[in-house]
């Protein structure tokens, strides 16, 4: 079977670069020829409605909220791989992109196990949906999809950019989150039916954090809730957005790498967009 790479970027507004919007020219408007995404609304649906994939632009992607045309780790790794397939013989790219912001994994958010299943898009504080079985149907349908087109998935990455919503939650509420992170990562490969390597964010808005009067043992826990993550799965893996080269912990509030201390700026999603494009494709045997 042709393998086919499937990039995922879940979790919250750092996966969709809330506010972070990209300069006119910067958009991608003309859909691709060499990166393929769901689109919504026709694919803001539960099974067995069917998947469709269309050339990725940088509005409509995400299965979530509704905010276009940001400079997001998805949209610029997209940007990457078509300029990349332009040059030389890459497969087709499937990108599958849900996120809400302000969504966590606790109780009462979206992204919860037990939260109501509904699935009402919209913009941010209209958008309604059950996150977790939504992105499990997704990902069921979406994969039966390729296979049944005689295409082998190949998942180069799930990026949980998630979790961030928990620096505001009362720390003795987060002893629930190694289960929580386990149980999300262990459905998400069923759901798959596939290797699929998983990439958590490390969060690192500590000043945004105290000036919001947020207990800093919060961020504490979320990243070694991450870390027991690492630790004890196989194909997880922690990654820092401090590696970036332009953070500066002398630079207040931003760090050099948010764009509003808590939102990871343009440079940060570039960077990292480039750091995995170059990864994935030596994994992928395509160096």
């Amino acid at each position: 079977m042709k393998k086919a790479p499937v990039l995922m970027v879940f979790g919250q507004s750092n996966a969709h670069a809330s506010g972070v919007f990209l300069e006119q020219n910067e958009r991608i408007v003309s859909p691709m020829k060499h990166v393929l995404a769901l689109h919504g609304p026709e694919n803001q649906r539960w099974s067995p409605a069917p998947v469709v994939w269309r050339g990725y632009t940088s509005d409509g992607t995400n299965l979530g909220e509704t905010q276009d045309h940001t400079a997001c780790l998805p949209t610029e790794y997209a940007r990457l791989w078509e300029a990349e397939a332009e040059k030389r013989d890459l497969p087709e790219l499937y990108v599958i992109r849900i996120s809400v912001g302000a969504q966590g994994v606790t109780e009462g958010y979206m992204w919860h196990p037990d939260y109501p299943k509904r699935l009402s898009p919209g913009p941010h504080g209209k958008a309604d949906i059950a996150l977790f079985p939504f992105s499990l149907d997704v990902i069921r349908r979406a994969f039966g999809d390729l296979r049944s087109r005689g295409l082998e998935p190949t998942v180069l990455g799930l990026h949980w950019l998630g979790t961030e919503e928990e620096t505001g939650v009362p720390v003795e509420k987060l002893d629930v989150l190694p289960d929580l992170h386990r149980n999300l990562i262990r459905a998400w490969r069923e759901a798959a039916g596939c290797r699929v390597p998983v990439i958590l964010y490390r969060i690192r808005s500590v000043e945004r954090s105290a000036a919001q009067g947020e207990d800093p043992r919060c961020i504490e826990t979320i990243n070694a809730s991450f870390e027991t993550a690492a630790e004890t799965s196989e194909d997880v893996a922690v990654a820092d957005p401090r590696d970036c080269p332009d953070y500066d912990p002398s630079v207040p509030f931003t760090n050099g790498i948010y764009s509003d201390g808590n939102h990871l700026g343009a440079n940060t999603h570039r960077w990292l967009a480039g750091y995995w494009l170059k990864r994935d494709l030596a994994a992928l045997g395509l160096k």
